[in-house]
């Protein structure tokens, strides 16, 4: 639908964004900080949850070569392919990160970057197919709290939270819960539909982070079978730091 200005601000949105400005924005700070190029993150830190093969690490080292990116991975293989990329100034952890620490039956799916801590929900309404077809073997993983990972780490602030754990983000978050006040800024993508056996939804993700504020959807998944929305990327930003 149009109304007033709307296609005017999204055209001069569209002249100016580009992902590195962005990212550059929400890691180093204002409009002046996130223009600027020299920059290379010296200091940052940035964990990247649910990295899969790596693909998040090479795209924010290439934007931030000084920042220290963590990359949690508990797929075998796929932590292994980060491993062998040999990013600098990125460290590979083959563990997940939820809300307890310990370990659990972790699901990889034939599609790689499906796999989860949930199951497929084989009476799936909302899927295109995979659900009823879905192969996948399990595996026992090493799961950690992300605010005891901190701890064990002396890891004092995150710069940016990055998070996608398929449909196990609000555990994740959750589990960040006793150091949410150091982390700057969160970019969490939420599953929302029914393909695995937990839904999530962004009443519970904002439930659990209190003193954060909206400030992007960054991407929206949308489902020509059913009309809806799968899955939304949000940016949350610490309303006191």
């Amino acid at each position: 639908m149009k109304c007033g200005e709307f296609d005017k601000r999204n055209a001069d949105y569209n002249k100016l964004f580009s992902t590195e400005a962005y990212f550059r924005r929400l890691v180093l700070g204002g409009a002046e900080e996130g223009m600027n190029r020299d920059g290379q993150g010296e200091g940052k830190i940035i964990f990247d949850v649910g990295a899969h093969k790596g693909e998040s690490a090479v795209f924010f080292h290439e934007i931030f070569p000084e920042a220290s990116i963590y990359s949690f991975e508990p797929t075998p293989f796929a932590a292994k392919e980060i491993i062998t990329r040999k990013i600098p100034n990125v460290s590979v952890h083959q563990i997940a990160l939820s809300d307890f620490d310990g370990s659990a039956e972790f699901n990889i799916q034939d599609v790689s970057h499906l796999s989860s801590l949930h199951k497929i929900n084989h009476e799936s309404r909302d899927s295109l197919g995979y659900a009823e077809s879905e192969i996948s073997t399990t595996v026992n993983v090493e799961v950690a709290r992300g605010d005891s990972f901190m701890k064990k780490h002396s890891i004092n602030g995150i710069d940016l939270l990055k998070i996608d754990v398929q449909s196990n983000e609000v555990k994740t978050l959750q589990g960040f819960s006793f150091l949410l006040d150091t982390i700057k800024a969160i970019f969490v993508e939420v599953s929302m539909y029914d393909f695995y056996e937990n839904r999530s939804s962004i009443r519970r993700v904002e439930e659990s982070l209190p003193n954060f504020k909206l400030f992007d959807i960054y991407e929206i998944s949308k489902n020509p079978k059913t009309l809806g929305t799968d899955w939304v990327t949000l940016v949350y930003k610490n309303s006191s730091l």
